[in-house]
């Protein structure tokens, strides 16, 4: 098959379309989290899931993206703060996703951050921190 018969799409607006999809949206309340959020709500999901490590700044998120004239009508955020580098957390964000949805369709794990030092001198408590909200969270969110 050709380039250019794998490129056609015919049906573009189904294969694509994020009508009625539930989302999680992991470091959700700024930044890129946010901006996913909102385009993820705009696109037509139903529910869009987010969490952050702060209650107030998920709240805050929520509100703004409740507010959005764009989005379908009865989609919503909803806010579950939680630190996605504890365990702990992430059971209480499972537990609280599943009282409203029986499913998700799309894991947007966003949760990371970077705590800045030279690399000669950067310790490997920094570091442990760095893994475990950068990469163990994105693993424990998708396993649990």
């Amino acid at each position: 098959m050709s380039a250019k018969a794998q490129t056609e799409l015919k049906d573009f607006g189904s294969i694509f379309s994020l009508e009625g999809k539930v989302v999680v949206v992991t470091g959700g309340s700024r930044g890129l989290g946010l901006h996913a959020a909102s385009g993820f709500l705009q696109a037509g999901c139903s529910k869009v899931y987010i969490t952050f490590r702060k209650a107030a700044a998920c709240a805050e998120a929520c509100e703004a993206l409740n507010a959005l004239p764009s989005k379908r009508p009865g989609a919503k955020a909803i806010s579950v703060p939680a630190d996605s580098a504890k365990v702990s957390d992430i059971e209480k964000l499972v537990a609280e996703v599943s009282k409203t949805t029986d499913h998700v369709d799309i894991l947007f794990a966003n949760a990371g951050a970077t705590w800045g030092e030279k690399f000669d001198t950067h310790p490997d408590s920094a570091f442990a921190k760095v893994m475990d909200l950068n990469v163990k969270s994105v693993f424990n969110t998708i396993r649990l």
